[in-house]
C-alpha cells in the first residue's frame, strides 16, 4: 500500500515537472521590442510592439504610422490612424497582436540557451495546430525570435531588434481623446456615439 502510494507521488511529481517545463507565457513586466517581420512572400517590415506587465493592454506600432491597441482583459481592440484623426473600433479577435503572443495551446520541448538583441533567452521548439517552428523566450516572458513554418509550408521570422524595458509614456495604451471614433461594420465604419439631433423642420407660414 505505501509503495503504491509512493509510487503515484512519484508519478504525480513527474507530470508537474513536465508540465512546468515550458516559458512563462506572459511577460512579468513592462517591455517595448522592435521586431523585424519576415515573411516568405514579402519584404521585411519593422513593428514596435509594447506590452504591460501581464501582457495586457498592448501596442502594436505599424510602419505606416497607424497602430494598434489590444485589452484582453476588457475585450477591446481599436486601429489608431494619427493621418486621418480616427480611432476604428475593432471586434476582440485574433489579429496582428496574436504573432507578438504566447498561447496555453502551444507545446513547448526546451533546447538551448541563446541571446536575441542582447537579451538572453531558451530556444525552444513549438507546435500549435497544425504550425510548428522554434521560439527564443527570455526568462520574463518576452518572445524575442520566432521562425516558424505555417500550415501552407511558408516560413516565416519575427526576431527582436531592440528591447526596451523603460517605463511606457502617459496615455501610451489609450487613443487620443480628440479624435473621432468609428466602429467597424460590415458595411464599413460608422460613427461611434449618439446620433446628432436634427434642426427643428420650419413649417410653411
Amino acid at each position: 500500500m505505501i509503495r503504491r502510494l509512493l509510487a503515484n507521488m512519484a508519478i504525480g511529481i513527474v507530470a508537474l515537472a513536465a508540465a512546468a517545463d515550458r516559458p512563462a507565457l506572459v511577460p512579468s513586466r513592462e517591455a517595448s521590442v522592435l521586431y523585424r517581420v519576415t515573411n516568405a512572400d514579402t519584404a521585411p517590415i519593422e513593428v514596435r510592439v509594447t506590452t504591460a506587465a501581464g501582457g495586457s493592454p498592448m501596442r502594436l506600432d505599424m510602419p505606416d504610422r497607424t497602430y494598434m491597441l489590444v485589452d484582453a482583459s476588457a475585450r477591446n481592440m481599436a486601429m489608431v490612424v494619427p493621418d486621418e484623426q480616427m480611432v476604428l473600433k475593432l471586434p476582440y479577435q485574433d489579429g496582428p497582436q496574436t504573432h507578438f503572443q504566447l498561447n496555453d495551446r502551444m507545446r513547448f520541448t526546451r533546447r538551448a540557451p541563446g541571446t536575441v538583441a542582447s537579451v538572453r533567452c531558451t530556444t525552444w521548439d513549438v507546435v500549435v495546430d497544425n504550425a510548428r517552428g522554434t521560439m527564443c523566450i527570455s526568462d520574463d516572458g518576452i518572445m524575442l525570435r520566432s521562425l516558424g513554418v505555417d500550415e501552407t509550408g511558408r516560413r516565416n521570422l519575427i526576431e527582436a531588434v531592440s528591447v526596451s524595458y523603460a517605463p511606457a509614456t502617459a496615455g501610451e495604451f489609450m487613443p487620443p481623446p480628440d479624435f473621432s471614433e468609428m466602429a467597424a461594420t460590415p458595411d464599413g465604419p460608422v460613427p461611434v456615439g449618439p446620433p446628432q439631433a436634427l434642426p427643428p423642420l420650419a413649417l410653411p407660414p
